[in-house]
């Protein structure tokens, strides 16, 4: 069987209070998904949902730092998908270094809970300077498909991952969110 060459980014929902480190919890995600022939680029991990995480912040950081090193240690881009409120409750506000962030500002579900598609609404945080991605709608339908609606950055000085692999190989790298450069244009688009 011949592989096509394919890469995509991942979103990680963790168990924190599984009795499995984060390590061991990436380990098994990506093991799952290599094997499947899926070649990951970049893991987004949720730190959301303060209820469902420890109530020692040591054990929490611990936690996303275990499942943050190992993905690097696979060559993996690295982003968290949270809020200021979600990650000072669960990490007392850890400097997140090396990570981009992908927030979330939402009012409530539908389209009368959506905040602006915009980043306007942002303020750094935990060393987060500026986001790759917004949430800026949850529990939406679109064409009939509940979806959450999120913007992300574009820009022409950024190159997405596996580009120049592609222009080689000419096989196709899915995941362009874990860029390059995440230099900051302030131009948005909106992703259905």
């Amino acid at each position: 069987m011949g592989q096509a060459g394919l890469g995509t980014e991942v979103y990680m929902t963790p168990q924190p209070n599984s009795g499995k480190t984060g390590a061991q919890q990436f380990d098994e995600m990506y093991g799952y998904l290599t094997k499947s022939g899926i070649e990951i680029v970049t893991v987004w991990v949720q730190v959301t949902s303060p209820i469902n995480w420890s109530t020692s912040i040591a054990a929490n950081v611990n936690f996303v730092e275990s499942i943050t090193a190992r993905a690097k240690q696979y060559g993996l881009r690295v982003g968290i998908y949270t809020n200021y409120y979600d990650w000072s409750q669960i990490t007392s506000g850890l400097i997140a270094d090396g990570t981009m962030l992908w927030y979330w500002n939402v009012y409530g579900p539908g389209v009368a809970g959506e905040s602006p598609p915009n980043f306007t609404d942002f303020h750094s945080f935990a060393g987060w300077v500026a986001p790759v991605v917004k949430q800026f709608a949850q529990v939406e339908s679109v064409c009939g498909v509940t979806v959450n609606r999120d913007v992300f950055e574009t820009s022409s000085l950024m190159q997405p991952v596996g580009m120049e692999e592609f222009a080689k190989t000419k096989q196709i790298v899915v995941g362009v969110l874990g860029l390059r450069n995440t230099t900051s244009t302030n131009t948005a688009q909106v992703k259905l």
